[in-house]
C-alpha cells in the first residue's frame, strides 16, 4: 500500500507545481518536446521547456508555483523554466518582450536567471522587463530590486542595475553602462536616458561598464485581456 501512496504523493506534488496561464489575450501558441504547436488556453499549464510565441495582437501572463511570473508581449517567443546547473533559469527570451516578476521566498533565497541569445540576468526577488530585437540585442530594465547583467561572451563583467536602471547587451559587446529612465519597465525603450549618478559607478563591489544605446521599435498599444476569474480587463 506505500508504493501507491508515494507514487500520488509525487503526482500531487508535480501538479501543485506547476505553472499556469492567468490571462490571455489573442493567440497563443505551445509547443512541447516534439510535438507539434498548439494553441494555449487560459488556466493550461506551462511545462519545464515549453516554447510559448505569441501573435501580433497577442499577450498572455503565466505564473510559476512560487508567485513568480512572466508577462509575454506581442511578437514573443519563450522557453519556459529551463534547468541550469548553477541558478534556476526562469526562462531564455528567442525574442520579443517580456515583463518578469520573482517572487521573495521566505526564509531563503530565491536565485534566478533570465538568458537571451546574447544575455544572462541575474536576480532574486525583483521586477524587471527583457527586450530582444532581430539582432539579438539585449535591452533590461529594473522596477523594482537589483539585477545583475552580462554578456555570454563575458560572464564575470557584470552590469548591476538599480530600480529606474536599464543597459544593453548587443552581440559580441559587453553590456553599456546603466542608464536612469523614468516611468514603467516595460516602456524603457521609447524614454530617452539620463545619465547615471556617480554613486551608481560602483555598486556591490562592480564596476559599470561604458558603452552607446541603441533602440527598439515602439511596442503595441495596451489590449484588453481575459483573466483567470473570466472578467474583461484592461
Amino acid at each position: 500500500m506505500l508504493a501507491p501512496l508515494v507514487v500520488l504523493l509525487a503526482a500531487l506534488q508535480a501538479v501543485a507545481q506547476e505553472a499556469r496561464v492567468v490571462s490571455l489575450t489573442g493567440a497563443v501558441s505551445v509547443t512541447r518536446g516534439r510535438q507539434a504547436a498548439r494553441p494555449l488556453g487560459l488556466n493550461d499549464a506551462v511545462e519545464n521547456g515549453d516554447a510559448l510565441v505569441t501573435g501580433s495582437n497577442s499577450e498572455a501572463v503565466i505564473r510559476a508555483a512560487d508567485g513568480s511570473s512572466v508577462h509575454l508581449f506581442p511578437d514573443s517567443h519563450i522557453i519556459f523554466n529551463e534547468q541550469s546547473l548553477d541558478l534556476r533559469e526562469f526562462l531564455h527570451l528567442v525574442l520579443g518582450s517580456v515583463k518578469v516578476h520573482i517572487e521573495k521566498l521566505t526564509g531563503r533565497v530565491n536565485s534566478q536567471k533570465v538568458t537571451t541569445p546574447t544575455a544572462v540576468i541575474a536576480v532574486r526577488g525583483t521586477t524587471f522587463s527583457v527586450f530582444v530585437d532581430e539582432e539579438d540585442s539585449t535591452l533590461v530594465a529594473v522596477d523594482e530590486g537589483v539585477v545583475a547583467v552580462s554578456a555570454r561572451a563575458w560572464p564575470a563583467e557584470e552590469v548591476v542595475l538599480l530600480r529606474g536602471q536599464r543597459c544593453w547587451v548587443r552581440r559580441g559587446q559587453r553590456p553599456t553602462q546603466a542608464l536612469a529612465f523614468r516611468g514603467r519597465s516595460e516602456r524603457a525603450d521609447l524614454i530617452p536616458a539620463r545619465p547615471p549618478r556617480r554613486d551608481t559607478q560602483r555598486v556591490m563591489g562592480r564596476s559599470i561598464v561604458q558603452g552607446t544605446e541603441i533602440r527598439l521599435p515602439p511596442p503595441r498599444p495596451r489590449l484588453a485581456r481575459t483573466t483567470a476569474a473570466g472578467q474583461a480587463a484592461k
